[in-house]
């Protein structure tokens, strides 16, 4: 059988098709769950990460803006402290200074500069020096609005450390400049912030100034300084908003990441915090992957079940199918047994009619060359076609009867069906084995039957009664068949007999498959068989003993129903 015969013979079984959509809706459902609660599981990964980078980076702006006021304040100090002393004309030394040791262990070195450029005063000994060119000094100087700006990172020769200038401008009561003073903090101290904390590999903190310079960076636990992000997004996303959230990759290593960033006020610089999306996602992934594992396994167990099910249901259905195409082949095999047994009855039978039919010729003969009538030779020549007639009429019944094929309901009379069923199961002995009885007052009842099988039906029924009264006297096998309407819709056809009845074992197992009337040798072919027929009519078989003998009744649909359902 091809699979989509497989299929629909399946599907056409309620209970199959239930058990199918339920478990096709289950494993819908379970996927659909699981679907929304990675896409929910994800969601609140991303909304954790959210607030936890936000936090951060608010820290993170603290702990920066706190640095910040403290190089202020140490600028403060050096301003009031060795201000005055800028003004001793002709001096263009470097004096070396002492930082007191109440200023923050972050500041750790400092320059004050006159007017000129000259460095007068710094912690750091070395030859004088001169810082007029540099892009801080000259901000300060030519801008009067500008009271302080931060310096790009530079390396310090002497110490290997490169630094962050922190510069504040110097200026008279008139507003004219006169200097500047500038403390340096190491860049690698900007982003000591959480220091005590493990920074994953995608982790970033950093400090930008809005010309787009990198003052200080930390991407896990590699600090580094001095990269150009002028053009690049992060710079594009800080002009947008100055305080908010991204999604992007990084300007320098390209890795998406979430960032929040916020500028601080009165510093030209902005602080960023990044979280990779591959670590805010790694928990909510692992859990995914476990989810989608366990739904697959579901599945997998569930569509083998559904497979064992659907195996069952179908070795079911071939069974059955199986079942009935051997019940047809029995059935057909019954009638075709039958045939030599039928032999003897139908030369008895065709016997009658043929000699007849030849004496009648013989007659019309000779009163064809005698003296006989035109009249007399046709009456003789009508009787001859009456004869061959019946012959034929029983070369009819036994054909049909031998026939096989499917049941096809029609209208039928019953008188007339269980008449040739009579003579069918006459026909079929040699010698009469009992009387059938039977009076026909049917004549206007119809019936939705497959003539050739309730005959089949009733011809089985007749040779179990003959069968059961074999050891009886002759005289007292009597078979009597009965038609009484049960119904408006039902007609029950019964068969009697005065035989022995049937066993207390039979009649509790009537209705099981292959159950025989015949206590050691039967097979119960035929029961099955006949059952099939009347269930397939849409009526039962029954069996019960009387006190004289026993019965077997079955029941068949009127024309009425017909008429019903029309």
């Amino acid at each position: 059988m091809q699979a989509p015969n497989i299929f629909l013979t399946i599907l056409r079984q309620p209970a199959a098709r239930l058990v199918v959509i339920s478990g096709v809706l289950f494993v819908a459902i379970a996927w659909v769950t699981v679907i929304w609660q990675i896409a929910e599981d994800r969601a609140a990964a991303v909304e954790s990460a959210v607030r936890e980078n936000r936090g951060r980076v608010v820290a993170f702006e603290q702990y920066v803006r706190r640095t910040l006021e403290a190089a202020d304040l140490a600028t403060v100090y050096l301003d009031e402290r060795y201000r005055g002393q800028l003004r001793a004309g002709g001096e263009t030394g470097t004096r070396k200074i002492v930082l007191p040791q109440y200023f923050d262990p972050v500041i750790t070195g400092a320059q004050i500069a006159d007017a000129a450029g000259n460095v007068r005063f710094s912690t750091q000994a070395g030859p004088a020096s001169n810082v007029r060119e540099r892009d801080a000094f000259r901000v300060l100087r030519d801008m009067p609005g500008v009271a302080r700006t931060i310096a790009n990172p530079v390396l310090q020769p002497d110490t290997g450390e490169t630094v962050v200038l922190v510069v504040r401008s110097l200026r008279d009561v008139q507003g004219r400049f006169v200097g500047a003073v500038a403390v340096e903090i190491p860049a690698r101290r900007f982003v000591d912030f959480s220091a005590g904390l493990e920074y994953r590999a995608s982790d970033l903190i950093s400090i930008i100034t809005l010309r787009g310079m990198t003052l200080a960076r930390r991407e896990g636990g590699i600090v580094s300084w001095g990269q150009d992000l002028k053009g690049k997004l992060v710079m594009e996303r800080q002009m947008a908003a100055p305080n908010g959230e991204y999604w992007g990759p990084s300007s320098l290593d390209g890795k998406r990441r979430l960032f929040s960033h916020q500028r601080l006020a009165n510093y030209p610089i902005f602080v960023t915090s990044g979280v990779g999306e591959a670590d805010i996602l790694a928990p909510a992934n692992r859990r995914a992957g476990w989810f989608l594992s366990l739904t697959t396994a579901l599945t997998l167990v569930v569509g083998a079940l559904l497979s064992l099910y659907l195996r069952h249901v179908y070795n079911q259905a071939e069974a059955q199918r199986r079942f009935d195409l051997m019940r047809d082949e029995f059935a057909h095999s019954a009638r075709v047994s039958s045939l030599s047994e039928m032999a003897a009855g139908l030369a008895h039978e065709l016997n009658q009619p043929l000699t007849a039919a030849s004496n009648y010729l013989a007659v019309a003969e000779l009163m064809n060359r005698g003296d006989g009538t035109r009249e007399g030779v046709a009456g003789q020549l009508h009787q001859v076609r009456g004869q061959i007639a019946r012959a034929g009429e029983i070369i009819r019944r036994i054909r049909d009867f031998l026939s096989k094929g499917n049941a096809e309901l029609r209208i039928e009379r019953i008188d007339e069906t269980i008449l040739d069923a009579i003579a069918l199961a006459q026909g079929a002995n040699a010698v009469a084995r009992a009387r059938i009885l039977y009076s026909a007052g049917q004549a206007q009842t119809r019936v939705l039957i497959d003539r050739v099988q309730i005959q089949q039906v009733l011809v089985n029924l007749i040779r179990n009664a003959e069968e059961a009264m074999a050891g009886m006297p002759i005289e007292r096998r009597v078979i009597r068949i009965r038609v009484r309407p049960q119904s408006e819709d039902l007609l029950e056809i019964r068969v009697d007999d005065d035989g022995p009845g049937f066993p207390p074992s039979v009649l509790e197992q009537f209705n099981l498959p292959f159950i025989s009337t015949k206590a050691a040798h039967g097979l119960g072919i035929g029961l099955s068989i006949c059952r099939r027929i009347i269930e397939v009519h849409g009526g039962a078989l029954k069996a019960w003993n009387r006190p004289t003998g026993a019965s077997v009744s079955f029941t068949v649909k009127r024309e009425a129903v017909l008429r019903a359902v029309a």
